[in-house]
């Protein structure tokens, strides 16, 4: 074993009083044989891996190969998609760049985009404004908001992600090491992002604490994290994509992430679900019978079947991913 497990209390409300939830969870994420147990909060429910790998040893399970790390070399700038998205941020975001299409045209896509702007994690503009993100990997999200206008900073504990974003991308602003060692001035930033990070941290409390302190009053932070309540979780248990143990430490529901934001100091504005059929299917690799996988991983099954549902899930809060915008 290359790794020491420790037992902690509830991150939510610090009580020790749980019960078991799924036991002997494999680690499937990065394939080796080892198990986990996830336990449930009798006093608020929250859902955590407990016992976990100690913050000293849980490096073990984040390998340099690991899937977060890997650079997406695509080029999305150029697309239509891109051109409407920018239109609807000049018309009604602030956003200081050209518009692609006329003012009459950003009001029909505003429309029609208004769910994809907002699992995108695009924030109302600030002139002058200036952006963390924490868990930055290669850079993706804050080298868009670069071009976007914003001041950017990043945060990235993986130091060949944290190159890449610093000497491929040209963002100077990088700091290659835990949010915890992280030093700025009190009421800094505009907006603070987070995406898929605050379930993998030892101690989400002390960050949300930290994110406060380092946030101007007014600013937005915006984080994303799997929802344990959802769909995929709730026919997938322990073969659940998103469950991913024990990286992830832990496993919100909108209830939970609530409170622990409340609990922190912040105020939830909204809740948005993410639209993505890729959970869905990701799971069913994992289930012993092969057969699922193998029918919901047809292009044309997704197209017509599972694309069509994810979306109905997301439109009812029950997809695997929510994004979650909070004010200071």
């Amino acid at each position: 074993m290359d790794y020491i497990l420790e037992t902690v209390n509830c991150p939510v409300c610090g009580g020790n009083n749980y019960k078991p939830y799924i036991t002997n969870a494999k680690e499937l994420y990065g394939g080796t044989d080892n198990f986990f147990n996830v336990v449930k909060c009798c006093d608020c429910q929250m859902i955590f891996t407990n016992p976990r790998p100690t913050k000293d040893t849980i490096g073990f399970f984040y390998p340099d190969s690991a899937g977060y790390y890997q650079p997406d070399s695509k080029n999305k700038d150029n697309t239509i998609e891109e051109k409407i998205i920018r239109t609807v941020l000049a018309n009604y975001y602030g956003y200081q760049f050209k518009s692609p299409f006329s003012k009459s045209w950003a009001f029909l896509f505003k429309k029609l985009f208004r769910h994809k702007l907002a699992v995108s994690h695009i924030p109302r503009f600030v002139p002058g404004g200036r952006l963390l993100d924490i868990g930055c990997s290669w850079g993706s999200y804050i080298y868009k908001m670069s071009n976007y206008g914003w001041k950017v900073y990043g945060v990235e504990i993986n130091k060949k992600a944290a190159e890449y974003a610093k000497n491929t991308l040209g963002i100077e602003n990088i700091f290659n090491g835990s949010f915890n060692e992280y030093k700025c001035p009190e009421d800094f930033f505009d907006v603070v992002h987070m995406s898929m990070a605050l379930e993998h941290l030892h101690e989400p409390a002390q960050c949300l604490k930290r994110i406060h302190k380092f946030m101007k009053t007014g600013g937005q932070l915006i984080i994303s994290v799997p929802d344990i309540s959802g769909f995929e979780a709730g026919i997938y248990g322990r073969y659940a994509y998103t469950l991913q143990v024990p990286q992830h430490l832990n496993h919100f529901s909108p209830a939970t992430i609530k409170s622990m934001l409340n609990k922190t100091g912040f105020t939830v504005e909204k809740i948005v679900h993410q639209s993505s059929a890729k959970d869905l299917v990701a799971s069913a690799q994992y289930l012993d019978n092969k057969l699922p996988h193998n029918i919901l991983k047809s292009s044309l099954i997704r197209k017509i079947f599972v694309k069509p549902f994810v979306f109905l899930l997301s439109r009812c809060g029950k997809t695997s991913r929510m994004s979650i915008y909070v004010g200071k």
